[in-house]
């Protein structure tokens, strides 16, 4: 009877503490508490996880729980009031990010459009990081870099997924080329041949000038070149060369010799000469259009002495001091020079050779000089600068590796 009494003051009891609305805590195995919700905070737990008012706590027997707190194999981070932390948080100098369960996140992270790596000790990753087999930069603020870096003063390609690029890269229209550890390289490269990556590290074509052993104290080049010997129509290219590369600057057509190139030349042949020549004076009936070669204009008294009997074969000189030293010789003051550049072919003026070899205004063959369109010979002579050495080869195209 004395049992069944016992039984029926604790179970007023309970109902008591029930209809009190005092709350009943449940220990885990660690002696921490489960999450318990309350909505009073004068009562609280010893120990353990507790939700108030929307916010989590955590207590422990000195009372609420702030910092770095490892529970049940993750790490959380509760404020200075003890309020459990989600997204960012910055601990001293370090970017950490929490779950919405609170746990501290690891790993690649997408938050608000971009990409951000959290290591395994949860600092945000800044700088160059590599994980799976590749290489990710990451930027000052962690977001991932995608494009074009510059880092350490060197350039490096990121892919849309953010990895590293190497090898052979085909973006906005050109050609690059990342080396093994990722850098942007520029210059002479060989990749089974030789291929030229400028100082953007763009890939420029190799020119045929490129080719070309004759000419590596030149930085200016112009390329008459014909189908063969019986031609007398030109192809016309101008190439500079810059950081020893050859780029190719102007494609025209022209004209040399009635009967061609000449495979031996000869003062009346009406053929044009083969070979490599430097660039002597221009000239014009009008003034300097603008060339940084020596220029000399034109007058109605000036002649080009084609006589190879004559001590001043292959001169230009002035029709009223002939006094009987020439017998022939040919007019300056007439519309084919009214602009051009005098080649320095027979340079020794060996008499019969040929003379009076020209590049010059023309629209048709020519007695033995190189001729295009007027527009095209003032390009080329506002082109041309001394200083870069220019010269002009003329040549079959089959004979090409002459040169």
């Amino acid at each position: 009877m004395k049992d069944y009494k016992k039984i029926a003051v604790v179970l007023v009891g309970i109902v008591i503490l029930l209809f009190m609305n005092v709350p009943v805590y449940a220990f885990n195995e660690t002696k921490n508490f489960d999450k318990i919700s309350t909505s009073d905070q004068n009562e609280t737990p010893r120990y353990g996880w507790v939700l108030s008012n929307g916010t989590w706590y955590f207590y422990t027997k000195r009372g609420k729980y702030t910092g770095w707190l490892y529970d049940h194999g993750r790490w959380y981070y509760l404020d200075s009031t003890g309020a459990m932390q989600t997204g960012w948080v910055k601990d001293g100098n370090t970017w950490y990010y929490l779950n919405s369960n609170g746990s501290m996140r690891t790993g690649w992270l997408y938050d608000r459009g971009a990409w951000y790596y959290l290591n395994g000790n949860g600092s945000m990753q800044t700088g160059w990081l590599y994980t799976g087999g590749k290489w990710y930069y990451l930027t000052s603020n962690g977001s991932m870099k995608t494009g074009w870096l510059n880092a350490g003063g060197k350039w490096y390609y990121l892919t849309s997924d953010g990895s590293m690029k190497t090898g052979w890269l085909y973006t906005g229209g050109k050609w690059y080329y990342l080396t093994s550890d990722g850098s942007m390289k520029t210059g002479w490269v060989y990749l089974n041949r030789w291929y030229y990556l400028d100082r953007n590290g763009v890939w420029i074509p190799n020119t045929i000038a490129d080719q070309f052993t004759t000419i590596s104290k030149n930085n200016q080049l112009i390329l008459v070149t014909t189908t063969g010997y019986n031609t007398n129509k030109a192809e016309i290219r101008t190439f500079e060369k810059v950081d020893n590369k050859w780029y190719q600057k102007l494609d025209v057509s022209g004209y040399i010799g009635k009967y061609g190139f000449a495979k031996v030349m000869s003062e009346d042949a009406e053929m044009s000469p083969r070979g490599k020549y430097t660039i002597g004076t221009a000239f014009g009936r009008y003034q300097n259009p603008g060339t940084k070669l020596p220029y000399r204009q034109i007058t109605s008294d000036d002649v080009w002495v084609d006589d190879p009997k004559s001590a001043l074969y292959n001169t230009w000189q002035k029709a009223s001091e002939n006094h009987g030293r020439w017998s022939s010789a040919e007019k300056m003051d007439i519309p084919a020079y009214n602009y051009g550049f005098v080649i320095n072919y027979n340079t020794e003026r060996i008499p019969g050779a040929g003379s009076a070899i020209f590049f010059h205004v023309s629209n048709s063959y020519t007695l033995g000089c190189t001729g295009t369109a007027e527009s095209n010979v003032l390009s080329i002579l506002r082109w041309l600068d001394p200083d870069k050495n220019p010269v002009i080869i003329q040549t079959p195209e089959s004979e090409l590796s002459n040169y």
